[in-house]
């Protein structure tokens, strides 16, 4: 993609992080007159589409949310099909990934779900790329943004301050020691969060676009860009 001097204006205030909510692959899908598993499929297409052109962006820190804890509760048969598609995706990625690939879970419950194979997928993808540099790609795997929260006010609760500084809820996330996303995007043209990095996303600019998953691109992340480019925080001020 070539990019013009006005175009390049758009990412002199490039995003640190990014997250998207991957919402929309079964709409797919039925709009293309295939299967469940075929939607799910070319919407790790999509994933490895868009984490590569954030790398080349230069984004610092990629977010993608791929299955909430809430999913494993759908039919057992379609859950089989996506964990399959995801434990691909992950390991994949892991071996595509310049940098630290990092799953976000809900700790204890999403593990009890989830069959071995993700679960070792998602360790393996971890201690294979723990030493690299390059962009941190997050997975978001059986999350669940209320369990993330209550888990790190538990821990921080239990952790005791030196006087000098108080635990800090942030460094007990399971996104500890990386940038708060500034701009999520979520597709298929729903307006919410479904409980993604909730804590995080107290500054973020929202963007919201009707494409469904599969179909996202990078043209739909340059418009994202150019939104994210035109909002000013001013934290109240």
């Amino acid at each position: 993609m070539t990019m013009t001097t006005a175009s390049t204006d758009l990412f002199s205030a490039l995003p640190r992080h990014i997250a998207f909510i991957a919402d929309g692959n079964r709409r797919w899908a039925k709009a293309h007159s295939t299967t469940a598993e075929e939607g799910f499929r070319q919407g790790a297409v999509a994933v490895h589409r868009v984490l590569a052109h954030c790398r080349s962006l230069g984004v610092e820190t990629a977010s993608v949310f791929l299955m909430s804890d809430r999913n494993f509760e759908r039919d057992p048969e379609e859950v089989a099909v996506l964990v399959d598609v995801i434990a691909d995706l992950v390991d994949t990625e892991a071996a595509a990934s310049t940098g630290p690939v990092r799953i976000l879970s809900s700790g204890a419950t999403m593990p009890a779900r989830a069959p071995q194979f993700l679960k070792d997928s998602m360790r393996r993808a971890e201690d294979r790329t723990r030493h690299r540099t390059g962009m941190t790609v997050c997975f978001g795997i059986g999350y669940d943004g209320h369990a993330d929260i209550t888990q790190a006010m538990y821990q921080a609760a239990a952790t005791p301050g030196d006087g000098r500084k108080m635990p800090s809820i942030d460094d007990y996330l399971c996104t500890a020691g990386l940038p708060d996303p500034d701009l999520i995007i979520r597709t298929s043209g729903e307006r919410r969060l479904s409980g993604f990095l909730l804590w995080q996303a107290a500054d973020s600019t929202l963007h919201f676009d009707d494409r469904l998953w599969p179909d996202y691109d990078v043209t739909a992340l340059v418009e994202a860009l150019a939104v994210h480019s035109t909002q000013i925080r001013t934290y109240g001020g």
